[in-house]
């Protein structure tokens, strides 16, 4: 019976998939090869589908928009933030270009929004000084790494900017200076948004207070915030609505590239299906996260002892098992340890914690050389490069989706495919803090809510 949900959640999961990349391929992806450190003036990718124009085309409509920086996460956490914004204003919401490299650091306003428009245009020897954080930036239509969908079905209008220069308000819409409401943004932490002038939360490491009432009565037809990024930056205590809708789109809105899509769901097969495995999310870059990463394996322990029964196998069983993979795993056998870690989790009530499969995604370079304890602990640990094929294919952009798309984002792509087969664990336990956990948390969830046949009982 198990094996039968496990192939119908695969197929269910398939035509998921399938569904993305149809979307997808109808939101206008590059259509030509690109070298992805090239300035962007020479691959401007125009943007502007049918019901975008409807858009445009009206008058009276207004806008916010906002910059986006830091790391890929905590953009989303801004895109999330506008996307309320948007809908609570009844705007439409300009979307900017995100980077998919690695991220830039916040500036003050207006500076933030300069270099956004500068730096991406100089030759790579030439961004120093004040560009010297975007050698490696990569901007890319919202929709290129994200699944917007769950906005059409909200009824969160939005459009998508084709470049990131400061004429772009006064080139696409003819908007001058008077007409644009400049939210000021001089500190890392400037406003705090909140739905009611009657809150009393405090404004905690914020240096000012913003109503949502203030900004419904602006009548200029652009608000342009500066950054929008952080979990506590709207507070959501009267409007239940909006509340909700943060809660929804933290969820939804996920990622919809359809490489990460197939090379997710071709690890999520060879793990035994979505929900045969445990997920966790390890990361180890920082020394603040270095610092917890002990903390993190023990709520792994506890997790997996709360969720095996008291009718284990003998423990003279379970040792001979733990020998027999370890010795696959000492000689570099790892297919064949994967084939035999995969088949035992048909019983996994009644296997020990140390033999469950265990899908770890991390920033560790080399895991089983650099972590080789918790590899020898948990003998049925497995990361993104113990399935050297799909790396080498997603890399190389040699996958029937990179195909079809010209998608040439290679090993920028490579965390995006950890935690997208993170999600689709019977439970999951991240890092603290880290808002590339809080992504997969969210995604889990959602998961766990389609198919709860999948999650510990």
């Amino acid at each position: 019976m198990r094996s039968y949900k496990l192939l119908l959640s695969i197929g269910l999961a398939t035509i998921t998939f399938l569904l993305t990349l149809g979307y997808l391929s109808q939101e206008g992806l590059s259509d030509a090869q690109h070298n992805i450190w090239e300035p962007t003036s020479k691959r401007i990718q125009r943007f502007f589908p049918d019901r975008q124009q409807k858009i445009l085309s009206n008058p009276n409509e207004k806008y916010i928009t906002f910059y986006p920086h830091s790391g890929l996460h905590n953009q989303r956490l801004g895109l999330l933030n506008a996307m309320v914004l948007a809908k609570a204003l009844d705007r439409t919401l300009i979307l900017p270009q995100i980077n998919l490299g690695k991220g830039v650091y916040w500036a003050d306003s207006p500076l933030l929004a300069q270099k956004l428009s500068d730096c991406p245009e100089k030759p790579l020897s030439e961004r120093n000084g004040l560009c010297a954080d975007y050698r490696k930036y990569v901007p890319v239509p919202v929709s290129t790494v994200f699944d917007l969908s769950a906005l059409h079905r909200l009824g969160i209008r939005y459009i998508q900017r084709d470049d990131m220069r400061t004429t772009y308000f006064h080139d696409r819409f003819g908007f001058e200076e008077d007409n644009i409401y400049q939210v000021n943004d001089d500190k890392r932490s400037s406003y705090r948004i909140y739905d009611s002038i009657n809150s009393t939360e405090p404004l905690n490491k914020f240096k000012y207070r913003i109503n949502l009432q203030d900004l419904e009565e602006r009548t200029e037809q652009l608000i342009e915030f500066g950054s929008l990024f952080g979990t506590p930056r709207l507070v959501l205590d009267a409007r239940n609505d909006l509340y909700w809708l943060l809660q929804h789109l933290s969820g939804e809105i996920g990622f919809g590239n359809p490489t990460v899509m197939q090379e997710a769901l071709n690890i999520v097969s060879l793990l035994g299906g979505p929900g045969n495995f445990v997920s966790v999310h390890l990361r180890t870059g920082d020394g603040v996260f270095k610092t917890i990463m002990t903390r993190t394996m023990d709520k792994v322990r506890q997790t997996l002892e709360r969720y095996t029964t008291l009718h284990r196998m003998h423990h003279e069983q379970e040792y001979a098992i733990m020998a027999r993979l370890q010795a696959l795993a000492q000689e570099g056998q790892t297919r064949e340890l994967l084939n035999e870690c995969t088949a035992i989790q048909h019983h996994r009530d009644l296997l020990h914690p140390r033999l469950r499969l265990i899908f770890m995604a991390t920033d560790t370079a080399q895991p089983r050389q650099t972590l080789p304890d918790l590899f020898e602990e948990f003998v049925c640990l497995f990361t993104l490069p113990d399935f050297p094929e799909i790396v080498q294919e997603t890399v190389e952009g040699a996958s029937p989706a990179a195909r079809e798309q010209n998608d040439h984002f290679g090993p920028l792509l490579l965390p995006l495919v950890d935690a997208e087969v993170a999600s689709h664990g019977s439970f999951f336990v991240g890092t603290r803090k880290s808002t590339f956990s809080k992504y997969i948390q969210f995604r889990n969830r959602r998961f766990l809510s389609y198919y709860p046949f999948a999650a510990e009982p």
